[in-house]
């Protein structure tokens, strides 16, 4: 199960899909004071169908690219609930409220080294660096690590949010222009 290489088994794999999970679940379970509703379930569902991709290896088992449709059922749900009518008015105030903070810049940081990992994973940029030394697994273990290190930035904001949500704190006393 914890080979050196990284495969979809691998303790980075595994740690990956943890982080996520956390994420999600601190998303979700992120203490209330007036504020839970479409935002904490379009961020749990972010990172809940993100955890859906991340387990495309176990998916495939049932066929190629089984994950979309649980992808697509937690999006759905996730985007259904914060867009009802309920929802829509609170959901676009705190998320607004929340954007102006430290913490979504810290996840904005994370989606950014997260887009990187994808551009520096590119097997024609590997190819070119290592030539005719090519080795996947030296791609594999560069990608997987900076996206282990977007997880990681994703899940001390995720934390952090889960925090200021326990103890009460406002949004707005916490934005980053005040």
């Amino acid at each position: 199960m914890f080979h050196t290489e990284i495969l979809e088994m691998s303790f980075t794999e595994i740690t990956q899909e943890l982080m996520l999970a956390l994420c999600a679940l601190l998303f979700w379970t992120a203490p209330g004071t007036g504020r839970k509703g479409g935002f904490e379930f379009l961020a749990a569902g972010f990172f809940a169908c993100l955890l859906t991709r991340e387990l495309d290896g176990l998916f495939d088992t049932i066929s190629h690219s089984a994950w979309l449709w649980p992808f697509l059922a937690i999006a759905a749900v996730a985007i259904g609930n914060a867009a009802r009518t309920a929802h829509r008015r609170q959901t676009l105030q705190s998320l607004g409220a929340f954007m102006r903070t430290p913490t979504f810049a810290a996840l904005a940081t994370g989606f950014a080294v997260l887009i990187f990992s994808r551009i520096f994973g590119m097997g024609s940029f590997w190819h070119q660096v290592m030539g005719d030394g090519y080795q996947r697994l030296a791609k594999t273990t560069a990608e997987e690590g900076v996206e282990l290190l977007a997880y990681g930035i994703w899940l001390c904001a995720s934390f952090e949010y889960w925090v200021k949500c326990r103890l009460g704190e406002s949004w707005s006393s916490q934005t980053a222009t005040s």
